[in-house]
């Protein structure tokens, strides 16, 4: 992928991160204006289907899940060059580990809100079937005023695999393990 390259009916503008299974694009809506974020599998990967099915299945998990900490997911298919990619809520800030390392220590006041809203969050997950599996600070943004963001938990946080989704019967989507995590946070 590559800066002005057209994916749905969004232009993107520049990458925001890279990880071992793909990258992070700042990207703007062609007709609206409105930013966000594409997460893109590499070519290599785009092309197994079990991956790519474990990378929409992230999608449609997120989107099960009704709460302000779970971002939102605007579209998610595969590229004209058979890329596969996720559009989702651009996030304003940085991750929970690297606000840590500023400060040193968080005021104990700020801890307990990010806490109960992360576990807030994590509930809801867990009422639909869902278990994040990576929930630690690098894989938690914050936007700039401390507090948790929309998208917090969910697909933003979200390391590729790193998701049990539990349906009707037993059957599980998605692979418990250590991933790569494409936070997109500008």
């Amino acid at each position: 992928m590559v800066e002005g390259t057209q994916v749905g009916a969004y232009r993107v503008l520049r990458r925001i991160g890279q990880g071992g299974m793909g990258a992070v694009w700042l990207a703007e809506h062609v007709q609206l204006g409105r930013q966000a974020a594409i997460k893109v599998l590499l070519p290599e990967l785009s092309m197994k289907p079990e991956v790519v099915q474990r990378f929409f299945n992230e999608a449609r998990a997120a989107t099960a899940i009704a709460d302000p900490g779970i971002v939102q997911i605007f579209d998610y298919g595969q590229h004209t060059d058979g890329s596969a990619y996720i559009v989702m809520e651009l996030l304003d800030g940085e991750p929970l580990d690297r606000r840590v390392q500023q400060l040193r220590a968080l005021p104990v006041q700020d801890a307990m809100r990010i806490v109960r809203q992360a576990a807030s969050t994590l509930g809801a997950a867990h009422a639909r079937g869902i278990v994040h599996r990576d929930v630690k600070p690098e894989n938690t943004p914050l936007p700039s005023a401390g507090t948790l963001p929309q998208g917090v938990i969910g697909q933003t946080s979200t390391a590729l695999g790193n998701y049990v989704y539990l349906v009707g019967g037993g059957t599980m989507f998605g692979q418990a393990g250590n991933g790569v995590a494409f936070a997109p946070i500008q």
